[in-house]
């Protein structure tokens, strides 16, 4: 995947338009009094933002640009991630990290109708090899994936989760 520069002009583009809206949301709660309120949306962005900026330092541009093109474009996914043990570099998988992302995320379109909303949360972890979690909560999935990626896949139930991670080393 070659990132070309419409794509990322683009990108900014609505990225600048979703952060203006939680921006006008955390102003217009403070307009009205709601102080509270504003103060929690405020931290919620604040959060994000240094998610974001973690995120940004795992050194896979790719990977990076395909997670935050799909959190912005993909209204079907609700995405927050967490980045840990980011000390060793991942750049050589990056393209693997997009194309095994991309797999799972078309298996999970395919499981579902259009108006459901799924929930991802993605770990992102070094513990002597890469690991990319991607948890699921709250939705039954009816066939098992039986594409194949790059990375190692393990699938895991518990409870209301399932979690599909991937490994690289």
């Amino acid at each position: 995947m070659q990132i070309e520069l419409d794509d990322v002009l683009q990108l900014l583009r609505v990225y600048r338009h979703d952060l203006l809206n939680q921006l006008q949301l955390v102003d217009g709660y403070a307009g009205m009094g709601q102080h509270d309120v504003s103060r929690e949306k405020l931290q919620v962005l604040i959060n994000q933002l240094k998610n974001e900026r973690i995120l940004q330092t795992i050194q896979a541009p790719q990977f990076v640009f395909w997670l935050i093109n799909l959190k912005l474009n993909e209204r079907d996914f609700n995405i927050n991630w967490e980045v840990e043990n980011n000390h060793q570099s991942i750049e050589e998988f990056d393209h693997l990290l997009v194309h095994d992302g991309k797999l799972l995320t078309h298996y999970l379109k395919q499981q579902f109708n259009d108006f459901t909303q799924v929930h991802m949360f993605i770990q992102i972890n070094f513990d002597n090899k890469w690991y990319i979690k991607y948890q699921i909560k709250d939705i039954d999935l009816p066939v098992e994936p039986t594409f194949n990626g790059y990375g190692t896949l393990d699938v895991l139930k518990h409870d209301d989760t399932t979690s599909f991670v991937f490994t690289y080393k």
